[in-house]
């Protein structure tokens, strides 16, 4: 029982490096969408630095309240369910 306490914890362990290195990606690669989305627009060419910057930081709102942001919990609750269901079928089947 404890051996699969232990393996639990480290699982716990990595998937929290995984999920923070994914939500730093993902915020990333959102980011740089933006940037790209700004840059290649022409009607926004006589626009300011700040303007570019605060459209980034709405876009950067709107991806903290949408569906990717929350689909990285994926990544806790995947893994815990085949854990689980491991530890079902080796236990009571």
């Amino acid at each position: 029982m404890i051996g699969w306490l232990r393996l639990a914890f480290f699982m716990y362990v990595g998937l929290t490096i995984i999920y923070f290195i994914a939500g730093i990606y993902s915020r990333s690669v959102r980011r740089e969408k933006l940037e790209k989305e700004w840059d290649t627009d022409p009607a926004r060419e006589s626009q300011t630095q700040e303007e570019r910057r605060a459209f980034i930081e709405a876009g950067m709102v709107h991806y903290d309240k949408g569906l990717k942001k929350r689909l990285l919990w994926l990544i806790y609750i995947v893994p815990t369910v085949g854990f689980m269901a491991v530890i079902y079928f080796i236990n009571w089947h």
